[in-house]
């Protein structure tokens, strides 16, 4: 786990805590969207150096995204901005993504194949893992061309390579003894 992770960690929770307290996961996570979009706006990030008080920086925020911003989610931008913490936005969304999951019993799979996969070829992999891990499965689909051939699944910390590199490797190993 990266240093990010581990201090975005603590902000995630507590976000995704007051968003099951009453029942806004989905606001929420259009809330953090909007934060890491304008956060990561080229234009903006030269405010993130430092350059600008944190409580400007928060006025900015906050002024932009009077529509969705309500005040637990002032509060997350002025601790943010005090903290110096915009930089690890993508952070705090993906961990407040995988509690939602988790929360919702729902588990979040990585499929990277070498050559793009039809929908119904992923949905086909969908019920399979779904069957295996007897959950609900988000699949976050990429193609990947350092693959020779195949595909690699990773669910959590557990990696399924099921790619032509893998197995002329095994094989390699296998035959050096």
């Amino acid at each position: 786990m990266s240093v990010a992770d581990t201090i975005a960690r603590p902000y995630a929770q507590a976000i995704f805590e007051i968003a099951i307290e009453n029942n806004t996961i989905e606001k929420w996570k259009n809330i953090l969207i909007f934060i890491k979009t304008i956060a990561s706006h080229k234009k903006f990030k030269n405010f993130l150096s430092g350059s600008i008080s944190p409580k400007y920086l928060s006025l900015i925020f906050i002024t932009i995204g009077t529509n969705i911003i309500d005040e637990n989610a002032k509060n997350l931008i002025k601790l943010l901005s005090e903290n110096q913490r915009f930089n690890i936005l993508n952070n705090i969304f993906e961990r407040f993504v995988k509690l939602e999951a988790c929360y919702k019993n729902i588990i979040i799979v990585q499929l990277k194949s070498a050559f793009s996969l039809k929908e119904n070829h992923i949905n086909k992999i969908r019920k399979v893992l779904e069957r295996f891990f007897l959950k609900k499965t988000k699949i976050i689909y990429k193609v990947d061309p350092n693959i020779l051939n195949g595909m690699i699944v990773k669910v959590n910390n557990t990696i399924f390579d099921l790619s032509a590199q893998n197995h002329l490797k095994q094989l390699s190993d296998s035959l050096n003894f």
